[in-house]
């Protein structure tokens, strides 16, 4: 199909893409730009060097660098209502994901906003794109429905998926006892190599999908690792390189990683660390032991975000080779803060754990494991944030992310963005109009140095698992059960104390109203339900 540019894309292609005429009325002398999306699953705000982290990932720094990055970007609390709202443009209730499959109480489970699955009414950006003349196809992780929600049935021309949460990543290990690691490509059963690594057969998946599409038809295709995400595994080369690291422990980690982030700018020169967090221990309260376990642990991690780097540079240097690269906008995210949840306490983990696998210190990270990172590592990762997965705080919900494409300058973005916004960028980026169930605001013209998506008087609002907030520019109210919270509204001013430890609801009790106010008009436009029994999670 012909695809008629707007001005706003026409300018948009002259200013990314070689090729588009500079009379913005000419027909542009190229295909739209190819879209790659990369998420990674439970990384940290500052793992990657150009966020602030010591973890090697040259790839992903180049292209961060010379990239815009996104400070104040947000993504739900956990994988799948990110997801949900990542591949719909719209707020999760909408899409169908209140909650999270497990987690949804008895009442939440008769609204169809808390199916937890996408709703088949709402579009997805896999659609909107294959609409628009694009070769559409995935390698990711999906956790958006099972049957009744494959990712071949949602405008994915070619998928390789696997449908749960999590997985191990060299076998077919379930996330939890009585579960299944069901992949499937192109909505079928897949029946797993004998040999492999997830990040490596992600990406062979997505490589041999691009390369299917015709020469003269662009793609959009979305790539969401599986790692970090636990149970923490990793090629032994991978972690190797990690030896001689993180023996030293998290507290000193904590400290190197705001530095780090404060040096690349990505964190403000002011900012403090949290005061230790619940869960979290000092590194000199454990035996020699105990730090050689935890220690392995963090190299393992490091090793997974290391091949998740090293695979990026695989997919840079095919779309080189094929020509593609300087016709492609890549954008990287992750889905949520890192996981400080210690998963293998958790159901019936303890016995099955211990009866199943190999978690000596010379076994960790190899298939035979199953270990995860825990609060006091996810801790040193979220630098001046408080919280990590599953909470609203900004340490659950703030994420590293940047985009890239040829020809654009260097900088750091500031504004308040979030992961709704994407679905309706990259469709006014292939010069389509958004459907309306979009709630989400195109990012484009930000991108290309214009206004920021939010005004500073614009009140944005958000619920999971019982836990809410509101925010208006840099004031933020947050209501998390004890021990997150207290159980009632407390009022932040991010500007001041990024990591929410100052509660101002007595100095600023209009602001905190309006607040209250902001977010109940939220829940009833988007249908929130409260469950009725708290969520641990």
């Amino acid at each position: 199909m012909k695809i008629e540019f707007s001005r706003i894309i026409c300018a948009a292609v002259a200013v990314l893409l070689i090729g588009c005429s500079s009379d913005m009325g000419a027909e542009p002398e190229q295909q739209p730009p190819n879209v790659l999306l990369i998420v990674a699953d439970d990384l940290g705000y500052t793992d990657l060097g150009a966020f602030g982290g010591e973890i090697a990932t040259p790839n992903l720094d180049r292209l961060a660098m010379s990239g815009t990055r996104f400070t104040n970007f947000h993504a739900g609390p956990s994988c799948a209502p990110t997801r949900a709202m990542l591949l719909t443009g719209t707020d999760n209730h909408l899409a169908g994901m209140g909650s999270q499959s497990g987690l949804e109480t008895e009442q939440q489970k008769l609204s169809r906003n808390y199916q937890n699955r996408l709703r088949p009414d709402v579009p997805t950006i896999a659609e909107a794109m294959g609409d628009l003349g694009y070769h559409v196809v995935a390698s990711t992780k999906w956790h958006l429905g099972d049957d009744d929600a494959l990712p071949s049935e949602r405008g994915f021309a070619k998928s390789f998926v696997l449908m749960p949460g999590g997985a191990g990543h060299f076998d077919d290990t379930p996330l939890f006892e009585h579960y299944v690691a069901d992949w499937r490509e192109d909505g079928h059963p897949f029946q797993l190599p004998e040999t492999f690594y997830t990040t490596d057969l992600m990406t062979d998946k997505l490589l041999s999908y691009i390369d299917a599409g015709s020469v003269d038809q662009p793609f959009f295709a979305y790539l969401g690792y599986t790692a970090p995400h636990w149970p923490l595994q990793a090629p032994e080369t991978s972690t190797a390189k990690y030896a001689d690291q993180y023996q030293d422990g998290w507290d000193l980690l904590r400290e190197q990683r705001l530095a780090g982030a404060q040096r690349s700018g990505v964190v403000d020169a002011s900012a403090q660390a949290v005061a230790r967090e619940r869960g979290s221990i000092p590194w000199d309260s454990l035996t020699v032991e105990e730090q050689a376990r935890e220690t392995k642990i963090m190299q393992v991690y490091a090793g997974m975000v290391d091949r998740v780097d090293e695979n990026v540079g695989r997919i840079l240097e095919h779309l080189e080779r094929a020509g593609k690269l300087n016709n492609t906008v890549i954008f990287f995210m992750a889905d949520n803060g890192a996981e400080g949840h210690k998963m293998e306490n958790v159901r019936t983990n303890p016995t099955w754990i211990a009866e199943k696998f190999d978690n000596s210190l010379a076994s960790i990270g190899s298939k035979n494991s199953y270990v995860t990172l825990g609060p006091s590592w996810a801790r040193a990762h979220a630098a001046p944030f408080r919280d990590s997965k599953g909470r609203l705080a900004e340490g659950g919900i703030r994420v590293p992310a940047f985009v890239h494409f040829p020809g654009q300058n260097a900088n750091v973005d500031r504004a308040y963005m979030r992961v709704m916004d994407l679905a309706p960028t990259f469709v006014q980026l292939a010069a389509g109009r958004a459907p309306e169930s979009m709630m989400g605001r195109s990012l484009l013209d930000r991108w290309l140095g214009g206004a920021a998506p939010y005004a500073d008087n614009e009140i944005i609002a958000a619920e999971t698992y019982g836990r809410r907030l509101a925010q208006r520019g840099d004031w933020k109210i947050l209501l998390q059960e004890p021990p997150l919270g207290t159980g009632d509204w407390q009022l932040y001013n991010l500007a001041q104390d990024l990591g929410e430890q100052e509660d101002l609801s007595e100095e600023f009790p209009e602001i905190r109203s309006e607040l209250i106010a902001g977010w109940e008009a939220y829940a009833i436009e988007v249908g929130v339900i409260l469950p009725e029994t708290p969520i641990y999670y």
